[in-house]
Parts: C-alpha cells; sequence; structure tokens
C-alpha cells in the first residue's frame, strides 16, 4: 500500500486549517513541504489485510517510528497510527527547530565577541545585522529538508502499514483508528495485534496562574515571525535555557524565572559555571526561587503574528515573588512573549487504557516493568516521554523502542536499566552529563571526583575558551568505576559519548586515562581525569 498524495495537499491557501488543528505557522512552503509529508491534508488509510498484526504502534514520534519500522525491517507484520505530525516534538518542536536557532545564535555570538575590547584575533566585524525572520525561515527550511525520514510514504516503503488518525484501545488486544472522517465515509478501522507498543509522547506542564493568559511553550514558539523585544522564561531546565540563550543572542531582553534555581538536578559547581556565562556573555537576568502570583494581559496579539509588527506580538504583566524569606522581592515585569517551559507531562488521556487493563499514572505516565512491558497487560508494551520514571530525551525513546522490537517479537529480556542514557543542553557552551551527578556530599555518598578544567587544555585556550568548562567524573570510592560525569565545555555532547561507552562496558577510569586521545583537542580534559587517578597510585623511586 502506498499512501496518495491528494491533489487537495497541502497548500499556501490552508494557513488556518494547519494553525487550527495543527499548530503550524505561518503555512509557507517549507511548511507546507514539511505538512505533506508527516501529516497529509487527505490521506487514504489502508485497508487492514491481515487478521492480527504482530505489533500495532499509537504514536509517531522517535519511539513509534522506530519501533514499527524495526519490526517491519525484521519481519513483522507491523503498523504505526499517527495522530498528529510524524516525528513528534523532535522533528517539529523540539530538537530539530531549536538546533537550527542555535547554530544562529551561535554566529551571533562569534562575531559580538570581535568587537570586545580584549579581542586579539585579528578579525573585527563593526555591525551584526540579525534578519530575525530569515532565521525562522532556515529553521523551517531545514526542518522541511529532515522531514521526509519522519515521513508516512518513508514509513510504507519500509512494510509498516501507516495509519492517519486517533489510535484507542477496545479491548486487550485491539485497537480502532480514529481517523475524524465523518462516520458515514469510513468504516471503522480495528486492528488486531500479539503486541503493541504506546509511544504517545508528552506536552507542557502549564501552571494554573496562566490560565487564560497569551503565552507559548516549545510547540509554538517556532512559529514566531517577529523578534519579541522582551521575552520572560518561566522555567529554568534544559529548553528555557537553551531558547533564553538564543533569543538573547537575537536581540531579545531575557529574564528567567526559576521556581528553584536553573538545573536543579544538575552539579551545582556546573549549574554557578552556566549561569554565570549566561549572566555576563549574555545579559541573561535570573530570578530564582520564583512564584508567579499575577498575570495580567495587557495586549492580546494576533494568532498569526505579522512579520516584523511588534504590535502583533502579545504583550502580559507578571507580578513575581523572589527569593526566600526576609529576602524576598516582589517585582512586575512586562514582556511580548512569555514562553512556559515548566516541565513536562505523559499522553496518557483518551487512549482508553482501562479497557486493555493498562495501569498508568496521569502525571507520570505508563507503568511498566524492566522489560519496558505494561506491568498490568503483558501484550502491551511503552516507550518514550509517556512512560513513568525514565529520561524523557529522544534517544532514549528510540532506544527503549530497540529493547521493545527485540522483547515483544523476539522473546527476549532486554533491560532498561541496562541503559546507560547520556543528556546534553546546547547551550554555548554546552553542558552534558550521564549517570549520577548530584551527591548530598561526596564524602557520605562514598564517591571519589575527579575534576579538569579547560585553563589548562590547549585546544581550549587555543579557541579562547579557557573560563568555559570542566569535566567532573564521579567513582565509586575507592576504584575507577565510573558512576557519573558532568561536563560543561565546546562540544560536550560529543565528548560525553566516550565516558557514556566506558559505563556501558565496565571501562574504569584509569583505562580511559591510558587511551590515547588526539592532541590538541578539548576531550583530552576526560583523559586528564583518568591521569588523576593513575597518578595517585604510581609506583615511585623513593
Amino acid at each position: 500500500f502506498i499512501p496518495k498524495m491528494s491533489s487537495s495537499s497541502w497548500t499556501e491557501n490552508d494557513a488556518n486549517r494547519a494553525l487550527t488543528e495543527l499548530e503550524i505557522s505561518p503555512l509557507d512552503k517549507y511548511n507546507v513541504e514539511l505538512l505533506n509529508e508527516v501529516h497529509h491534508k487527505e490521506y487514504n488509510n489502508p485497508k487492514v489485510t491481515v487478521e492480527e498484526y504482530d505489533l500495532v504502534v499509537i504514536g509517531a514520534g522517535a519511539g513509534g517510528l522506530v519501533s514499527s519500522r524495526q519490526a517491519a525491517r525484521r519481519g513483522a507484520k507491523s503498523a504505526m497510527i499517527s495522530e498528529k505530525l510524524a516525528g513528534g516534538d523532535c522533528l517539529n518542536v523540539g530538537c530539530v527547530p531549536s538546533k537550527s536557532l542555535l547554530k544562529c545564535a551561535r554566529q551571533i555570538r562569534d562575531i559580538r565577541k570581535t568587537q570586545s575590547s580584549d579581542n586579539d584575533t585579528g578579525i573585527t566585524v563593526k555591525e551584526v545585522e540579525v534578519d530575525f525572520s530569515q532565521i525562522m525561515k532556515r529553521m523551517r527550511k531545514l526542518r522541511a529538508k529532515i522531514a521526509p525520514v519522519d515521513g508516512h510514504v518513508r514509513g510504507t516503503d519500509i512494510g509498516v502499514d501507516v495509519f492517519q488518525g486517533r489510535g484507542k484501545f477496545v479491548d486487550q488486544n485491539t485497537i480502532e483508528v480514529v481517523s475524524g472522517k465523518k462516520e458515514e465515509e469510513e468504516e471503522p478501522i480495528l486492528l488486531k495485534f500479539k503486541k503493541a507498543v504506546i509511544a504517545t509522547g508528552g506536552r507542557p506542564s502549564t501552571p494554573d496562574v496562566l490560565k487564560g493568559v497569551p503565552y507559548v511553550t516549545n510547540e509554538q514558539l517556532f512559529n514566531l515571525q517577529t523578534l519579541p523585544p522582551r521575552m520572560v522564561v518561566y522555567g529554568a531546565g534544559v529548553i528555557a535555557l537553551e531558547m533564553a540563550q538564543a533569543f538573547a543572542a537575537f536581540g531579545s531582553k531575557v529574564t528567567i524565572l526559576a521556581r528553584s534555581t536553573l538545573l536543579s538536578n544538575g552539579d551545582v559547581e556546573a549549574r554557578e559555571m552556566i549561569k554565570s556565562i549566561l549572566e555576563e556573555e549574555d545579559g541573561i537576568a535570573f530570578l530564582e526561587h520564583v512564584e508567579v502570583t499575577e498575570v495580567t494581559t495587557l495586549r492580546e496579539g494576533l494568532a498569526t503574528q505579522i512579520e516584523g509588527d511588534v504590535e502583533s506580538l502579545p504583550l502580559v504583566k507578571l507580578t513575581v515573588k523572589s527569593g526566600k524569606g526576609e529576602d524576598s522581592t516582589t517585582t512586575e515585569l512586562e514582556c511580548e512573549c512569555l514562553l512556559v517551559a515548566t516541565g513536562r507531562l505523559p499522553n496518557v488521556q483518551n487512549l482508553n487504557l482501562e479497557k486493555a487493563n493498562i495501569q498508568y499514572d496521569e502525571k507520570k505516565g505508563i507503568l511498566i516493568n524492566d522489560v519496558a512491558q505494561s506491568t498490568s497487560n503483558p501484550n502491551v508494551y511503552a516507550v518514550g516521554d509517556c512512560v513513568a520514571n525514565v529520561p524523557r530525551l529522544t534517544h532514549m525513546s528510540g532506544e527503549m523502542a530497540k529493547v521493545v522490537v527485540q522483547n515483544a517479537l523476539f522473546e527476549d529480556t532486554w533491560k532498561v536499566s541496562s541503559l546507560v542514557v547520556p543528556a546534553c543542553m546546547y547551550t554555548e557552551p554546552e553542558y552534558a552529563t550521564v549517570g549520577k551527578v548530584k551527591f548530598t556530599s561526596p564524602e557520605e555518598e562514598e564517591v571519589d571526583v575527579y575534576t579538569t578544567t579547560l585553563e589548562h587544555n590547549d585546544r581550549a585556550i587555543l579557541d579562547g575558551d579557557t573560563n568555559q568548562g570542566m569535566v567532573k567524573i564521579y567513582c565509586a570510592k575507592g576504584t575507577d568505576t565510573i558512576v557519573g560525569c558532568t561536563i560543561v565545555a565546546p562540544r560536550a555532547g560529543e565528548m560525553i559519548n566516550e565516558v557514556s561507552l566506558a559505563m556501558k562496558y565496565g571501562i574504569g577510569l584509569g583505562q580511559v586515562g591510558r587511551n590515547i586521545h588526539c592532541y590538541p583537542t578539548t576531550g583530552e580534559a576526560i583523559m586528564m581525569c583518568g591521569l588523576q587517578f593513575i597518578n595517585a597510585r604510581w609506583k615511585r623511586l623513593d
């Protein structure tokens, strides 16, 4: 079955429908290309020609795409149900568009460094002209270029029956596809399955105080066409800090509201390093231990911004209490863009999970055992952001999908707990972690800490990054068994993979230190942590 591209495929005339149904705007040529790959305007679902699928997947993000496609490649009768945009958050409103913006922000920051009084590179750029509209257009262009990999046609070519609609459980081994067409136009689509995978992802969690206020989350941010003069970011995690730095580089005055502190689950030293850079180099203001007590709409703004017209943006006033105890203060802030990044919730609603006897927690997600199997229905598995107590990362979703295919179809017992999962925030410098990185105190929790700053790293010196980084590796006390790592450095996301590999396969820090690294590289900082372990145990000719 090949999905038919209808003569009424998306065009730029469908702007209102794209905005109201899919929150995609503007509907220019690039967003038309995107939608014609990941959510066809008129889609003819395939006829169900099998009595029972080996695997049926609800969801078309990273977890759904990997599980359905790998199953098909390995000979299974596989089906995937895509409700909104195939590619999920990552392609459409997450990893892909955000990294496009960060690339532009990084170039702007590099140019501005040539204007500083201590610039000795011999290169001077007198002015930086930022065309925000072009930055966003470039993002849409690149997103559309990547989209076919996640699109319906690609899945069908691999051998997956791709359905467009909402998947709902009918009973413990049947899922209905609700396509949204009128009942008289289509018979109910019922998919019987031997095994099923729930890969419905997550959505932003927003505080009640913002009800009725014009704010954006990551789901609307990338629709902007006009640069907001002032941005308030409510939240201080990865999404918040990445976009705060990007928009500060573009020219917005940015204030971050942290309910506790930024990166509250991370290493304290790394956290303070990142905060200092964002304040001093990017001019971002921080308010910590914040409670937003009141939010007022001063101007509604337009659903679709007019390019370059600030008056088309909303205007919001926030009353904020920050600080602790007697030191607390009250501040009023106005902004044209209120970005809310205060956490995520799992998409477990409206799936009829009860009919399939699938246990879940509305705030945490679907409850699974260590082989990614529902704790209450052994024929159903779950992956990614809709699952309780797993890291909410694209690469985690993809890796869990591989675990599920192996376990569900081939009766294996690959364990979720065996996965070593790195994470990276793509600010400048980047911030990457793996394993356990937050300790009450190293002494109490019986770990040894090995730290190398970039102050004496030759590559960092040559690149001018000497004040911007460190590698900190934590080992079980008295051993070289690595239990965690924090890196703050340019290309930290590339560097962390060496530590992840060592942890996965039981390679000790001493062995990492004996591994030859290219010179000069920032990655030598990892080797230097290993050499600290080795040098402390050298034999000496005394």
